[in-house]
């Protein structure tokens, strides 16, 4: 493991926390660590919390489930292997906040098992201050977040909460915030490394040319930085452990759309980007899809409305592991947005004479039962002409067919 570089101050600001709570017991301290993926704030709370004197009498984590987020995420790995007397509740309920496998004989309310999940965590503390580290809040269940949220206000709660998150939306946006807006908190945000902290970090005394290549080639990320120490490769292609590490980067379900983003370069527009998505989603699920990858760090939006990665080694890794059909379907993409009238005409000449008087009927702003009967055919059979046109076209969306062929003036044409 590489050397924890540039968190200096960091460290002392939790290490601050935890003795302002030490002097005033009765009142929880929050040290909340935001910042990219990639970045350390994981490995900074655990640093943190291993260096703080005099050690904790209890140190308690909770965290999401890796892909399927349950209720009570954050109690089930917190409280595992914990004994209903020592927590001062019931076995019923937890069983429920440990999501036991066995069916518990007793349902409790949803505000009752939020007063038991702060009862127990505070019943652990009893005997003195204590720290419950709380990792990734973005990926909670709205349960564990609603503990969260509790624990944050709860009175005589000797515990210092040390949260880990990246920036989010809803309920976890707003817990987040909560968190953020007590007097007893303090926010640390991570920025990526600089060159120097880079060239310190690598475990051979490094030139300025190599730090500052792979500086470039990781932005500076904790993350990326280690697995390219790891893997031994700091200036050449990425090979498969890397491939797959940048795979593993990736909501799941959208690592074909990332890696045709890396083929198709700097910056992505993202409507290029959003003709990737399969054709038989539905046209919404192409913008989804595309702000899925921004708000998971893969991608960023620059001030042009144009996305870059986060990373330039992700981007390497994702293309290097795209499929030869993939790169055929980028490299037409980039000939059609360098010819587009050229492109305009290769795409109407492969729909079939039907598949034009669909284009033309949708262009007057017909729906499918409407070009059914304008047709004569059913709308199943209406449904598959619009979605072949949709595949052929490249487009996205019905309005964007009528765009295309208004566009090019291609609806008169034989």
């Amino acid at each position: 493991m590489l050397p924890l570089v540039g968190r200096t101050d960091e460290m002392r600001a939790v290490a601050a926390a935890w003795r302002s709570l030490r002097s005033e017991p009765t009142r929880c301290r929050i040290v909340v660590v935001t910042g990219e993926i990639g970045v350390g704030k994981s490995r900074l709370a655990a640093e943190a919390v291993t260096a703080l004197a005099p050690p904790p009498g209890s140190v308690l984590t909770g965290q999401a489930r890796a892909h399927r987020p349950a209720p009570y995420d954050l109690t089930a790995s917190a409280l595992s292997g914990r004994a209903a007397g020592e927590l001062g509740i019931s076995d019923d309920a937890l069983a429920w906040l440990t999501q036991r496998a066995e069916p518990a004989t007793r349902r409790f309310a949803p505000e009752a098992l939020l007063r038991t999940a702060v009862d127990a965590i505070r019943a652990l503390h009893r005997t003195g201050p204590g720290v419950l580290v709380v990792e990734d809040l973005h990926d909670l269940d709205p349960a564990s977040l609603e503990v969260v949220g509790e624990l944050a206000t709860a009175p005589d709660l000797p515990v210092l909460l040390l949260v880990t998150a990246r920036t989010s939306r809803g309920l976890a946006g707003r817990v987040l915030a909560r968190l953020c807006g007590t007097d007893r908190t303090t926010r640390l945000h991570l920025a990526p490394l600089t060159v120097q902290q880079v060239a310190a970090a690598l475990p051979d005394p490094a030139g300025a040319d190599l730090a500052a290549t792979v500086w470039r080639r990781t932005s500076g990320n904790p993350f990326w930085l280690t697995e390219l120490v790891a893997a031994a490769n700091l200036t050449g292609p990425p090979g498969d452990q890397l491939m797959a590490l940048a795979a593993d980067r990736v909501p799941a379900g959208l690592v074909r759309l990332a890696q045709a983003a890396a083929l198709l370069g700097e910056p992505v527009e993202p409507a290029t980007l959003a003709r990737f998505v399969p054709a038989h989603d539905a046209p919404a699920a192409a913008d989804t899809a595309v702000d899925r990858l921004v708000e998971s760090g893969v991608l960023r939006s620059d001030a042009d409305g144009g996305l870059r990665f986060g990373q330039p080694i992700l981007a390497e890794c994702l293309a290097a592991a795209a499929l030869p059909s993939l790169r055929s379907a980028v490299a037409a993409a980039r000939a059609a947005a360098a010819d587009p009238d050229d492109d305009a005409a290769r795409r109407w000449a492969s729909l079939t004479a039907r598949e034009r008087d669909v284009v033309r009927l949708l262009a007057d702003g017909m729906t499918n039962r409407q070009l059914a009967r304008a047709l004569d055919i059913s709308v199943r059979t209406a449904t598959v002409h619009v979605s072949n046109v949709l595949r052929k076209t490249g487009a996205v969306s019905r309005t964007e067919v009528a765009l295309f062929a208004l566009r090019h003036g291609v609806l008169d044409a034989t």
